[in-house]
């Protein structure tokens, strides 16, 4: 007979099925072992094991039921990591949203979502107040009350979701996407092994825990290698270096506009940072004078680029290391598969990138038109344009909806983008289809130039002249101070679109 206290494991490796079984494991080989650092606080895995059954049970006196979805709206930290391990613990389903939301954006949300709570910081109750849904303040609900780790309770069963995590969207209106605790430690497991994660590792987390970043890809794979966790409520150039050097982080994951503000920062320099050995990144692809100027200031740091999105948990493939492969995500990650397909549906050398595997969600919350058209025939269909070299690595090129049309000329922007970000004066640019006056489209580009630099949009054009076929050149380019983005550090090009409604 199965015993539902134990947390079925492969014995190959020993990565627990669920997130709660992967705090049990830590809570018993490491109780005194610091484990999250957060707002001048530490705690072991011991003591939050305790804080996480604890709030699981005040969780339940406040009416939570198994499956029934708990909604919080707090800043990166203590409450929502806490938050999302009692969700685990008690059967319920965790729902972030996002601080960086307005009140009425995150009540959409929650009105999709129908939690059966709300948890709020005193900061955001006015906005979320009096619109109807079970609103209550966190005060110390999550944290206040410690009890002893009950190891005779069933653990949840590894198909079950334990967190909906809405898309970014920047492709469209956000999805809430269901993640199982399946998902979320096959993932772990990935990471603890492609980035050799021991317990020595200390990591540093200012991406939030709302999305994949912040719980996913970071405490979750760092709690399975037996490492800690310092938590910043939001990115802070100064801040995340002060914290990079006093805590010794060895690993960190940043997206890569916020890699360009560390490399303005004077401080971002190879001998304050001498603990730091890896780094990766995705949401974006890394210019390459961005990729270099980091090997320049940290020789011994590897980087990694990931791709993943929320449906697979984060993560589909890694990079073992940027320069050996530029623009290249790398391969599968273990036990996932790919595929790249015309739009026939045939394989093909370029086309949409399908994925496979256990990372992949179910489907979306509530929404089963989404979820049939994303999954099909056992494949996910990510709506992203990728092409696979001769050896398997994988290169994404874009959203296939962002592909630019120029008089039947099918144009990548991640091909202009890259042509731009070769000019010396360029440190990042973004490229966008505009209509033209005929009703088709033309290429538009928006750029950020490095500080100082002194450069004309008309040189730069011409500059673009001299690297791109006629087709793909832009015809409406501006310089801009900085590039709108969304919540997830991606480039919001439907913002940018705005500044050329007019057609030329």
């Amino acid at each position: 007979m199965t015993d539902p206290t134990a947390d079925p494991a492969d014995a190959s490796d020993g990565v627990p099925a669920t997130i709660v079984g992967n705090l049990q494991r830590g809570a018993r080989l490491f109780p005194d072992r610091p484990l999250l650092t957060a707002g001048g606080r530490t705690v072991s895995y011991g003591e939050f094991a305790e804080l996480v059954e604890g709030a699981a049970a005040r969780l339940a006196v406040e009416g939570l039921r198994p499956g029934d979805r708990l909604a919080v709206c707090l800043p990166s930290g203590l409450d929502i990591a806490v938050a999302i391990w009692a969700c685990a613990r008690g059967g319920f389903v965790f729902t972030g949203l996002p601080v960086t939301l307005t009140p009425d954006e995150q009540s959409v949300l929650i009105a999709h979502a129908d939690p059966a709570l709300v948890l709020a910081a005193d900061e955001f109750l006015p906005g979320l107040s009096g619109r109807g849904f079970p609103l209550h303040p966190v005060a110390d609900l999550l944290t206040g009350r410690r009890l002893p780790w009950d190891h005779e309770r069933p653990l949840p069963d590894p198909a079950d979701v334990h967190a909906l995590i809405y898309t970014s969207g920047t492709s469209g209106t956000p999805k809430g996407a269901t993640v199982t605790h399946r998902a979320a430690m096959h993932v772990a497991g990935c990471y603890r092994r492609l980035l050799d994660l021991t317990p020595t590792d200390v990591t540093a987390i200012c991406l939030p825990f709302t999305y994949v970043s912040g719980h996913l890809s970071q405490l979750n794979p760092f709690m399975l290698a037996g490492g800690s966790a310092v938590v910043l409520p939001r990115f802070d150039a100064t801040e995340l270096l002060r914290v990079l050097g006093h805590h010794r982080v060895t690993v960190v994951d940043v997206v890569p506009a916020m890699f360009a503000l560390l490399l303005r920062h004077p401080g971002f320099r190879g001998e304050r940072l001498p603990a730091l050995r890896a780094a990766f990144f995705g949401g974006a692809p890394m210019p390459a004078v961005t990729i270099a100027a980091l090997r320049d200031r940290l020789p011994d740091m590897t980087l990694h680029n990931v791709y993943g999105m929320t449906e697979t948990a984060g993560l589909v493939t890694m990079l073992d290391d940027c320069e050996t492969r530029p623009g290249s995500v790398g391969r599968p990650v273990p036990g996932a598969r790919v595929r790249i397909v015309d739009d026939a549906g045939r394989v093909a050398h370029e086309g949409e990138l399908l994925v496979s595997g256990p990372m992949v969600t179910g489907g979306y919350w509530r929404n089963p038109r989404a979820t049939a058209a994303a999954l099909r025939d056992g494949w996910l269909h990510t709506g992203d344009v990728a092409r696979r070299d001769d050896e398997g690595y994988l290169y994404v090129l874009g959203r296939a909806d962002d592909m630019i049309n120029r008089g039947g000329a099918k144009i990548n922007p991640a091909d202009v983008q890259a042509a731009l970000a070769a000019h010396p004066a360029v440190a990042e640019a973004a490229v966008f289809a505009v209509p033209d006056r005929l009703g088709g489209q033309m290429v538009a580009a928006c750029v950020v130039l490095h500080p100082d630099a002194v450069v004309t949009a008309a040189q730069l054009r011409a500059f673009a002249r001299t690297r791109l076929p006629v087709a793909a050149r832009p015809k409406r380019l501006s310089i801009v101070d900085e590039l709108p983005r969304g919540r997830t550090g991606k480039i919001d090009t439907a913002a940018l679109r705005t500044r050329f409604e007019r057609p030329q």
